[in-house]
């Protein structure tokens, strides 16, 4: 069973959309700091530790493309719902209509909320964002997620 209602379709979107007017911004803070509690969105978000990025419609042009993989086809909802304990997260937003995207990361087994769903593992929704993370924040959540490289 897949969902499309969480998602809108990139490919229209990033041809109507005027890029100028949209912005990614992610959070996340260092995946083995240990918390009194697993973190919503909006704990991550506030959390004394966050590391915050914003990327403006200009510089997200060239990496936009990534954003239209995401589809239906990667939706793929688990079938054990967990909780979420938030160690990053990324919205895609227009001025115009708000937020487009947000990603959660993670649930049990790695599963990723997106725009409230939750979902299988999917290695899309960590390369959508890799070109803005330091060196070291990449590291730091290659381990915690097991993304090590793979040749």
């Amino acid at each position: 069973m897949k969902s499309e209602k969480a998602i809108p379709d990139f490919s229209t979107f990033i041809e109507k959309e005027n890029l100028d007017d949209v912005s990614l911004k992610i959070y996340y803070i260092n995946p083995f700091i240990l918390t009194r509690a697993p973190l919503s969105i909006d704990g991550l978000i506030g959390h004394s530790a966050v590391q915050k990025i914003i990327i403006d419609g200009n510089i997200l042009k060239d990496h936009i493309d990534f954003f239209s993989q995401i589809n239906a086809d990667v939706l793929i909802p688990v079938k054990k719902k967990s909780h979420l304990n938030a160690r990053l997260c990324y919205v895609l937003e227009t001025e115009k209509d708000g937020k487009i995207l947000e990603v959660a990361m993670s649930g049990d087994d790695n599963s990723i909320f997106v725009n409230g769903l939750e979902i299988k593992d999917s290695v899309i929704f960590y390369d959508v964002i890799e070109p803005f993370l330091t060196e070291n924040a990449i590291k730091e959540l290659e381990v915690y997620f097991n993304r090590g490289c793979q040749e």
